[in-house]
């Protein structure tokens, strides 16, 4: 691909996923899978990589989604909650594995649990008491 096609192809991949995230995050609803989502953000990231001299800091890719509305108070997290990232394939998965075995020198035991997309939340509780209740939002 081209400079220009890739060009193209970031600033059009950029815009759409900008519009599910704020389908999603806004307005609660979807119009595309969550595979189909993360396959055009993939593709970004790849141009994104192969082509840096398009680097944006508000591209999708750089951003968590976030779920700002005005029907709730904003607060800062006090430890930022990050995504988790998605794997789709077995080589994604000893990938994983591998990269972990390298930095850990002990037995590794795994649990897996299914993600459920927008049930992520912190709580905190004051001598047994909820204080506060966040959302991911932003990750912030």
């Amino acid at each position: 691909m081209n400079k220009d096609a890739a060009q193209k192809r970031i600033e059009t991949l950029r815009a759409e996923l900008h519009r599910h995230n704020y389908l999603y995050y806004v307005r609660s609803m979807s119009e595309i899978s969550d595979i189909e989502f993360d396959a055009l953000m993939k593709e970004l990231e790849v141009l994104e990589n192969e082509f840096p001299e398009f680097d944006d800091p508000n591209s999708p890719t750089q951003r968590v989604g976030s779920d700002s509305t005005a029907e709730f108070t904003q607060e800062a997290h006090r430890y930022p909650m990050l995504s988790l990232s998605n794997t789709y394939s077995e080589e994604e998965l000893r990938e994983f594995d591998q990269r972990i075995q390298k930095t850990i020198n002990e037995p590794i035991e795994y649990v897996c649990e299914l993600k459920f997309d927008g049930a992520s939340i912190s709580l905190s509780y004051t001598n047994g008491i909820l204080k506060r209740a966040l959302t991911r939002g932003d990750g912030n």
